[in-house]
């Protein structure tokens, strides 16, 4: 046993433990006695001590670094560092083996619903559109059946085609140019939107005596302003002769010169010696003329263009 001894202001000596059997403890740096002639650490009066100072603190605390190599490595933290003020903490944690997380279901969108006032809607404006294509198309595109043999061979008896009726249109651009500042279109008032009718091309006609209870189907010869007269059946416009490829059998009468007036148009049949055309009733107004036949749809060996041919003239002589 030690002996008893009396307290005193002064601080003992550290003792250490001498084991007789077992290994001996290894000698560390923690062992040394660091210097204090100051006394700063273990101050007698702690109202008059001072801390130490920031640098000395930090070479006590590393002044081995060897003391830290455990803990760190080349490929990052070491698995044996502890969490600390020295090493944050890990992002993320790890999982244990053999731990599965439980799947997180994800909240599934909101399907659309559609309520009946929106569906009604849908409806009625795709069947106001489809209404629109529809009288767009019908205003635009008619069909006629070919009636007799005055087109013959161009146009069977029976044969159906397809009428584009705006293509000959007009339009009143004197009425127009009031909508317009400073816009003086001039004359003609009417003018076409595309085109008027042309030379070889097969039309659509009102009859221009019976009005719209019977429609013919000719093809234009003659434009305003030329002088047509017919000899021998040959066609002469302007004094040339008119080639007509699409006449299999010439007519063998004669019809004298006239001029055609402006908005009229000579029309004839293909099948010159058994057609009601232009030869009889004269020339005919533009607005009896219904439209431009642009395509045959019926009977099936006929499906195609229509044969609108431009007929050529011959040379002057």
């Amino acid at each position: 046993m030690w002996p008893n001894q009396t307290m005193s202001n002064t601080p003992e000596p550290q003792r250490r433990l001498e084991w007789p059997h077992g290994p001996q403890p290894v000698a560390s740096d923690d062992d040394v006695e660091v210097a204090d002639p100051q006394g700063n650490w273990l101050a007698e009066d702690a109202a008059g001590s001072t801390p130490p100072a920031g640098e000395a603190v930090a070479a006590v605390l590393l002044r081995d670094a060897r003391r830290w190599a455990p803990q760190h490595g080349a490929a990052g933290r070491s698995e044996s560092a502890l969490p600390g003020a020295f090493f944050p903490l890990e992002a993320e944690p790890r999982a244990l083996p053999g731990f599965r997380p439980a799947p997180v279901e994800q909240p599934e969108a909101p399907a659309a619903k559609i309520t009946g006032r929106l569906l009604a809607r849908e409806i009625i404006e795709t069947a106001l559109l489809a209404i629109l294509v529809f009288l767009a198309v019908r205003a635009s595109v008619q069909h006629y059946r070919v009636e007799g043999h005055s087109m013959d061979p161009t146009l069977e008896d029976g044969e159906f085609l397809l009428v584009n009726s705006l293509l000959y249109s007009k339009i009143d651009v004197q009425a127009l140019a009031r909508w317009v500042p400073s816009w003086n279109p001039g004359e003609p008032a009417e003018r076409h939107v595309f085109h008027g009718p042309e030379r070889g091309d097969i039309v659509i006609l009102h009859h221009p005596v019976t009005g719209q209870e019977r429609d013919l189907v000719k093809r234009v010869i003659g434009l305003p302003g030329d002088t047509l007269r017919i000899r021998d059946g040959v066609v002469y416009i302007d004094g040339r002769a008119l080639i007509e490829p699409y006449v299999k059998e010439p007519w063998q009468g004669d019809l004298p010169e006239v001029r055609i007036p402006a908005g009229l148009y000579f029309v004839m049949g293909d099948n010159r010696n058994n057609s009601l055309d232009s030869r009889v009733f004269g020339p005919v107004r533009e607005e009896l003329i219904v439209g431009k036949a642009m395509a045959s749809w019926w009977p099936t060996s006929k499906i195609g263009r229509a044969p609108n041919e431009e007929p050529q003239l011959a040379p002057a002589r």
